[in-house]
């Protein structure tokens, strides 16, 4: 039984220690030019879909999905956000501890945890080796449009780790 309990434990250590040395986001590498990028995108079709913003590059995993590119054409970032109606708070707060325990899961517990009540703003922030993670929460009170539509919102943004 303690073999079995030391195995299980080196593996989650070897599985944690590797998505702590992922060097960009999922399945795209940082500064990957925009045309390979397209072409893994293609090879992984099956687990996108199309976006709800009109201006996403694509939808992952419940996620509109932005790929950023600097003026060389490289992977520079990648920025994720599903938004929620003025009626959906209870789904938006939901969406948020999903996404937020996916990732402390993946990566670990956050380096930063931040809470601005007057704004109504959760941030978290993951500083890993390659890849620097901020995840945010705004669940403030606002109508953007006359449907409600905005009002709540859940972003990721995935981006090379700054040197410092």
């Amino acid at each position: 039984m303690k073999n079995l309990l030391l195995l299980s434990a080196l593996m989650t250590m070897s599985l944690f220690g590797h998505t702590q040395q992922t060097k960009g986001w999922e399945f795209l590498q940082w500064n990957t030019s925009k045309d390979s990028v397209e072409k893994v995108l293609k090879e992984k079709n099956n687990l996108l879909s199309e976006p709800w913003a009109l201006d996403a590059n694509f939808n992952f995993q419940g996620m509109n999905t932005w790929l950023i590119y600097n003026t060389q054409n490289k992977l520079i970032q990648v920025h994720q956000r599903k938004t929620f109606s003025v009626i959906n708070q209870k789904e938006a707060a939901e969406f948020y501890k999903t996404k937020k325990t996916e990732l402390i899961t993946k990566y670990g517990k956050p380096q930063t945890v931040s809470e601005n009540k007057k704004d109504s703003v959760v941030n978290l922030l993951w500083k890993l080796k390659y890849t620097r993670i901020t995840l945010e929460y705004d669940y403030r009170y606002k109508i953007i449009d006359e449907f409600g539509a905005g009002s709540y919102w859940v972003d990721i943004v995935f981006e090379p780790a700054k040197s410092e």
